[in-house]
């Protein structure tokens, strides 16, 4: 049986800033690579990880992103990983931005597959784990 529950992912997003013909530069999101396991799932702060484990969060990680990405407007994502660099979670980084029906449900679907990849990552221990975790990550932020 599947354990379902809420889990904050943050992400530190690496940003650079790209000069333009005029005096000002503007600042773009290159590409976004964690620092750490446990910056992109906060929950996951002091369970044991194999390195194989770390791996396959760190490509889950990316390849989250990646879909997020694919639903946002340009715009969106500008307002996203400004969320997600001041240190919002996911799932706040993803409210702070203006969706549409469609978009809400795509991302819905996305987040949903993402917790079914942790939880094939994760032994049963390291899931519990995490989501007693999880509960007190939402308990504290709420």
């Amino acid at each position: 049986m599947a354990l379902m529950f809420s889990i904050p992912i943050v992400v530190a997003p690496i940003v650079t800033t790209v000069a333009q013909a005029e005096p000002a530069a503007v600042t773009t999101i290159a590409q976004a690579k964690p620092a750490s396991v446990t910056q992109l799932f906060p929950a996951l702060e002091g369970i044991q990880l194999t390195p194989e484990q770390q791996v396959r969060l760190t490509a889950l990680n990316n390849q989250t992103l990646t879909q997020i990405q694919r639903v946002l407007t340009p715009e969106q994502q500008s307002q996203f990983y400004a969320a997600l660099s001041q240190g919002k979670g996911l799932q706040n980084a993803i409210s702070s931005v203006n969706l549409s029906i469609r978009q809400r449900m795509s991302l819905r679907d996305q987040l949903q597959n993402t917790r079914s990849q942790l939880n094939q990552i994760l032994t049963p221990e390291q899931q519990q784990q995490l989501s007693k975790k999880a509960q007190a990550l939402q308990n504290q932020n709420r």
